[in-house]
């Protein structure tokens, strides 16, 4: 996050002067992007400011560009600098050089990810454990791995489709985290870990995120390792899947991947009481295929998203017997 000077407007909107609030916030934006660039996702920090200052003037408008420039700024921290020259040196290795991704901020600092710190390989991701907070993780897009390869077809997906998922899975979740988590406010985290911005890294540009735990400190376990673990309450843990489906029904969402139950942790807590967990949101309301009939049709995104649910649902039932 930006590591500039934080103002105190404490004493400005207590006393309603939000002119003087908004002048001081607009200048910091501009020492930011000054030190930064007019690129770097930490400006949004300072942009989530300056779009709450709009609103509580009831400057509306105003406040949705901010917002808008705040999710560009977050989507495109995951996208290579150049997708055109990265394209041809795919498509024709004979005659352009391939070079590594390169990102289109510029990092004050690179956190060093290895192996040791790896966590969860997915299809298209790796988590690591962040090296400084064993209580956070960092997932990558393996796109950003040098060396690693797509099909021709992907190739030209790639360039023609950049919005599919299966590329940059980071983006379409920071999307979310923007988007969706903004929308809804602390309702979201019922269902979801929080989201802690964006870090560079020796592999590329990740997004930090919290890894869930219960309430005695350790770390949630998947639904099906929950169920073996503790096949007393696998009924319960049913319930916590049907309740979780309800969740996501009544609030509009839609998640297609729920073929892995990793992407579903039990988050047990006496005191709030337990819930599944989602640590996978890219697919909300985005279907990773090229022509996305159920982002504009919503009975088939919930029809899919019902079928996907009940293929789990039967999944973890079977452990019961």
């Amino acid at each position: 996050m930006y590591s500039g000077e934080v103002i105190d407007l404490g004493e400005s909107i207590q006393n309603n002067d939000y002119d003087d609030a908004l002048q001081r916030v607009e200048e910091a934006l501009i020492d930011a992007e000054r030190d930064l660039g007019e690129s770097h996702p930490d400006l949004v920090e300072i942009l989530d400011v300056l779009a709450k200052l709009y609103e509580a003037k009831g400057q509306h408008g105003k406040a949705k560009k901010i917002y808008k420039r705040a999710l560009r700024l977050w989507m495109n921290a995951f996208l290579p600098k150049d997708s055109y020259k990265y394209f041809f040196a795919d498509l024709l290795p004979f005659l352009f050089k391939r070079k590594p991704l390169q990102p289109r901020f510029f990092p004050k600092e690179i956190i060093r990810l290895s192996s040791d710190l790896l966590i969860h390989s997915g299809s298209k991701r790796d988590t690591f454990v962040h090296p400084r907070d064993p209580r956070l993780c960092i997932k990558i897009d393996r796109l950003w791995k040098e060396g690693y390869r797509v099909s021709p077809r992907k190739r030209l997906e790639r360039i023609l489709m950049p919005w599919l998922i299966d590329f940059w899975s980071n983006r379409e979740e920071a999307r979310v985290y923007r988007s969706t988590a903004l929308r809804m406010g602390e309702a979201f985290y019922e269902h979801a870990p929080r989201c802690f911005g964006i870090a560079m890294t020796n592999l590329g540009p990740g997004l930090v995120v919290e890894r869930v735990c219960n309430e005695d400190g350790s770390f949630s376990k998947p639904i099906d390792v929950f169920v073996k673990e503790n096949p007393d309450k696998a009924r319960h843990a049913l319930e916590l899947l049907r309740e979780l489906y309800d969740f996501l029904v009544s609030h509009k969402l839609v998640i297609y991947d729920w073929a892995n139950p990793a992407n579903f942790l039990v988050r047990q807590s006496k005191s709030k009481g337990d819930k599944i967990i989602v640590v996978d949101w890219k697919t909300e309301g985005t279907a990773d295929k090229d022509i996305p009939l159920r982002d504009i049709f919503p009975a088939l995104a919930l029809k899919k998203m019902t079928y996907e649910y009940s293929c789990l649902y039967e999944k973890i039932s079977r452990l019961c017997d």
